[in-house]
């Protein structure tokens, strides 16, 4: 009897080592959960930064908002409590992450876990529930040498979702030097195969006794050389563990300033940034894909306390003169009515030079009403409805004036043109044409395209020999010669900005 007891008390106390050695109850699943509206903004943001020339953070911001983001991570252990140690670049900007052990015999999940910490060498934490009985490992504690036996343990994706995966390979760099990644004082290479899903998951020293320890966290793969792996050492990952104690509220402070931005305006910002601050931002190398969007709001922040006489540039509800539009080319339908007698009806194709000077062709149709007459014996048949087409240049000017996000531009133009009036009329059918445009443009800004209303006083000159139905400003001596018309009148136009 007394021999039964002592194998069952030796049981009790050595069955959490025997489980210890299984690694799927210390490696998980980590998967992110975002609210729809962060999604939304994600989704916004990916769009806008793809359109800033900013790929990669589009693409991980593509990652984020979907459905089945993942990752995964390893439990560690810190003053009597239980956390997920994995990367901060998988749980984004997360506030709670689902955890998930694939046991062999059943699947043991953690829904609405708090992500608690962040660090600077892109780990992160999140915390078991206290009554979870998954087991902790601990780190190494010796020294990482290269050629060291090592094992990669983690959820790399299989048919488009995590699969459980354990390779074996040794340490091929014990320090890699990349200057890229400043906030990792050490960065292990390795040989282990690690796939995508694999990051935030641990690099493994198993020792003779079978027990594993963390070497590190895997972090980075390269994929245009065959078997590096690149995992986050002991050493940040120990400084991190200290950290625990605190919780750190800087996703939350991280994440905030831009759900009152759009991506539509932060990409104003952006553009509106001088070029060697754009540059800057671009180049950078990011932990996170929303970094760059707030480094953006700083630079203008930074600019606009300043007192830089430019400054309102920047701001997007700030009225403002905006020197270059983001689209330069324009096409308008414009209709002109001339006091109730004459009317014309054109398309202009055209440029924005540098924002104030426009230029570009126009055809138009005037219809006027000119006097009819039989040709043998010269009676007059009255006045009849004729459509001219006219061919011609334009130039001038405007003042585009950002309100909000739209922009109003005061402009005048002026064009000529000729083309038959009225082919046939025994008097020529042919006539000159300029008309001198003031008024006012209301650009509403969209995706890839700006929508152009205007409205204009017109005054227009006219040479012809018809006799039109309305007393001519200077009156021709004779048929070989122009009557010379001043027409006055209102006019509307719409169009598109590319």
């Amino acid at each position: 009897m007394k021999r039964l007891l002592f194998i069952a008390a030796w049981w009790l106390c050595m069955a959490p080592m025997i489980h210890a050695q299984g690694l799927r109850y210390s490696v998980c699943i980590v998967e992110p959960e975002f609210s729809e509206t962060d999604k939304a903004l994600m989704s916004d943001y990916s769009l806008y930064m793809a359109r800033a020339g900013m790929q990669s953070a589009s693409r991980a911001l593509g990652a984020y908002k979907n459905e089945g983001t993942y990752g995964s991570g390893v439990v560690i252990a810190h003053e009597n409590h239980k956390f997920v140690l994995t990367n901060l670049h998988v749980v984004g900007y997360a506030k709670q992450a689902t955890i998930t052990f694939q046991l062999h015999d059943k699947t043991v999940r953690y829904p609405h876990c708090a992500v608690t910490n962040i660090g600077t060498a892109d780990l992160a934490a999140v915390a078991l529930p206290a009554e979870s009985e998954m087991i902790a490992l601990p780190l190494f504690t010796g020294e990482i040498e290269e050629d060291m036996a090592i094992v990669a343990a983690g959820f790399p994706e299989l048919a488009n979702k995590p699969s459980w995966q354990l390779t074996r390979g040794s340490i091929s760099n014990a320090h890699v030097d990349l200057n890229s990644r400043e906030h990792a004082t050490r960065i292990i290479q390795h040989t282990a195969s690690i796939d995508p899903g694999s990051s935030g998951g641990p690099l493994l020293f198993k020792n003779a006794e079978g027990k594993y320890s963390i070497l590190g966290v895997n972090t980075w793969k390269a994929f245009y050389r065959e078997g590096v792996g690149l995992a986050i050492g002991k050493e940040d990952v120990d400084a991190f563990i200290g950290s625990l104690a605190t919780p750190s509220d800087a996703l939350d402070n991280t994440f905030e300033p831009l759900r009152s931005l759009s991506g539509e305006e932060w990409l104003y910002v952006f553009r509106h940034l001088p070029e060697t601050n754009q540059k800057s931002i671009k180049e950078q190398d990011w932990r996170l894909p929303l970094e760059p969007a707030l480094q953006v709001l700083a630079v203008r922040d930074s600019l606009i306390q300043s007192g830089s006489k430019k400054a309102k540039q920047y701001d997007q509800s700030a009225s403002h003169i905006v020197k270059d539009m983001d689209h330069i080319k324009h096409v308008r339908l414009m209709y002109d009515n001339y006091l109730g007698m004459n009317q014309q009806a054109g398309i202009q194709f055209g440029f924005d030079w540098l924002g104030f000077i426009s230029t570009g062709v126009q055809f138009s149709a005037l219809i006027a009403e000119p006097m009819t007459e039989e040709p043998e014996t010269g009676a007059k048949l009255g006045y009849q409805t004729r459509a001219g087409v006219m061919f011609g240049l334009y130039v001038g000017g405007q003042l585009p004036i950002a309100v909000g996000k739209h922009f109003i531009a005061p402009r005048i133009t002026q064009s000529a043109g000729a083309g038959p009036l009225n082919t046939g009329n025994i008097y020529g059918g042919f006539a000159l044409l300029t008309d001198t445009r003031v008024g006012m443009d209301w650009r509403i800004p969209f995706n890839s395209c700006d929508l152009i209303l205007g409205l204009n006083y017109d005054m227009n000159w006219l040479w012809t020999k018809d006799k039109l139905n309305q007393t001519p400003y200077k009156a021709a001596a004779n048929y070989d010669a122009f009557n010379q018309y001043l027409q006055h009148g209102v006019g509307l136009s719409i169009g598109v900005g590319w």
